[in-house]
């Protein structure tokens, strides 16, 4: 059983890891080093697919794991991710750590003495100290005594690991609420691009990065196309630590700007599914800001090769990410203020006629559910159920218009009728080739009808296909 991950640049660090891969715990846990566990020549390294062989086997093994172990004693950054014939900025054992970080997994860091970083090396670790707590970054150590220092830490939190997930999902809400009012509180709508609220702190650039547009141009096709949504975010990491450089990172680099309007979009889709909701560095909604500002830019700067490129304000987005915000939040007013944003976003793309129509009303409908409107809401569902029908949208848009409109009728005592339509909605899903989140929700919106008419097996059937197409496919928002 593999109880600890063993991360870090390998270079000059062969001994140590092999001594810590070679410590032993009590039942029979191990500690996973990927050059000794899962050893490959460099031949067959060089054949095997960086987002699908390498980094899948080593993302399945930290998601195995419970601790996440880094260890810092050379100076050299890792082996670059290979694209096709390109070499990417990010390497290996950058992709390990983010994942780790995106998994919430315990983070601990351990430093050999005379650790001297290098450049493209310290500028991530400048990063990397900002994101993980001082109490859970150790030594120096000398070589003599480091591994005994790992031993140590690993024996004592064995012991403490009972119970921690079940502490964490009741911290959740309150971490919503807390980072609400240190980074959210100035954000009331219809103005994204002139809120404060930062993607990523809006400060890491990187000077060794040189932007890579093949590497940026293919991950970002990638991202769009794949259903994993733990996949996405993973190449998506890699386009931004791409476009980390101080060149493109300047808001008025116009080259740049159409890849960056991209990147927020495909993050704020890829995280909505995986569940970032909130004011975090990484979550949805800074990187929808972060997107309004960029094509406010775009709008500003007028360049004509992006007559293509979408460039309205996101409102039906932005609302979308306040409306799931509000939903994790246990304080009312919080709940409030964010339900009144998504609203004035909503009206903003309504007014200048930006996106859908059909798609902002749906996503006002359920604003509406959610403030107790019911009787607005079955109305803007009902109108997008028919504006659908009438222009032939595909399947997909249909069935999940039935389903959130069935939703809304169990809200008005319409058990039968709301469960006829989400039934109806569920089996276009299940055809089309829509985000598999949406089948997923149209799912547990259908176990809710079951239940509510008398049949509580076939919802808990229901909720169990849903519940297990979420975990196949990393669609953590709609796992409870």
């Amino acid at each position: 059983m593999i109880y600890s991950f063993l991360s870090s640049p390998v270079k000059g660090l062969v001994d140590i890891r092999k001594a810590v891969h070679d410590l032993e715990l009590p039942d029979n846990r191990g500690i996973w080093v990927d050059e000794l566990d899962d050893f490959r020549t460099s031949d067959e390294l060089d054949r095997e697919d960086t987002f699908g062989d390498t980094l899948e086997g080593l993302f399945r093994r930290i998601r195995e794991s419970q601790e996440f172990l880094i260890l810092l004693g050379s100076d050299w950054y890792g082996t670059g991710l290979r694209i096709d014939d390109q070499i990417a900025h990010v390497s290996y054992w950058e992709a390990e750590l983010f994942y780790a970080i995106l998994l919430g997994r315990k983070v601990r860091v351990f430093e050999v003495a005379g650790f001297q970083p290098n450049g493209k090396l310290e500028i991530l670790l400048g990063m990397l100290r900002n994101a993980i707590p001082s109490v859970d970054w150790e030594g120096p150590y000398e070589r003599s005594k480091i591994v005994n220092k790992i031993h140590e830490y690993l024996i004592k939190k064995i012991d403490q690991s009972v119970g921690q997930q079940k502490a964490i999902r009741r911290l959740r809400a309150n971490l919503v609420d807390g980072f609400f009012n240190l980074r959210g509180a100035d954000a009331k709508g219809g103005l994204a691009e002139n809120e404060s609220l930062p993607f990523f702190d809006g400060a890491f650039l990187d000077s060794t990065v040189i932007p890579n547009e093949i590497v940026i141009s293919k991950l970002l096709n990638d991202a769009r196309s794949q259903s994993d949504e733990e996949g996405r975010l993973t190449k998506l990491w890699v386009v931004f630590r791409e476009l980390s450089s101080a060149s493109s990172s300047k808001i008025d680099r116009r080259e740049f700007l159409n890849y960056w309007n991209r990147f927020y979009g495909e993050w704020a889709s890829a995280g909505s599914w995986y569940g970032l909701h909130g004011h975090p560095n990484l979550a949805v909604l800074p990187a929808l800001v972060q997107q309004a500002k960029t094509r406010n830019q775009m709008q500003i700067l007028g360049h004509s090769a992006w007559k293509d490129e979408e460039m309205a304000y996101p409102g039906g987005a932005l609302a979308s990410s306040r409306y799931s915000i509000a939903g994790i939040s246990r304080s009312l007013i919080t709940r409030r203020f964010l339900l009144g944003a998504a609203l004035k976003d909503i009206e903003r793309s309504i007014s200048e006629g930006a996106g859908d129509g059909a798609n902002l009303l749906a996503t006002r409908g359920s604003i509406y559910r959610r403030l107790g409107a019911i009787w607005a809401a079955v109305k803007d569902y009902e109108y997008v159920l028919q504006a659908r029908q009438r222009k032939g949208a595909s399947d997909g848009a249909v069935g999940q218009a039935m389903s959130e409109l069935g939703f809304g009728y169990l809200y008005q005592l319409r058990f039968w009728k709301g469960r006829s339509l989400l039934e109806e909605g569920v089996q276009l899903l299940s055809t089309s080739d829509s985000r598999l989140g949406f089948l997923i929700q149209a799912k547990r919106k259908l176990s809710v009808a079951y239940f509510l008419t008398g049949h509580p097996k076939m919802a808990r059937d229901i909720l169990f296909e849903a519940q297990s197409l979420a975990k196949k496919h990393n669609v953590l928002d709609q796992i409870r």
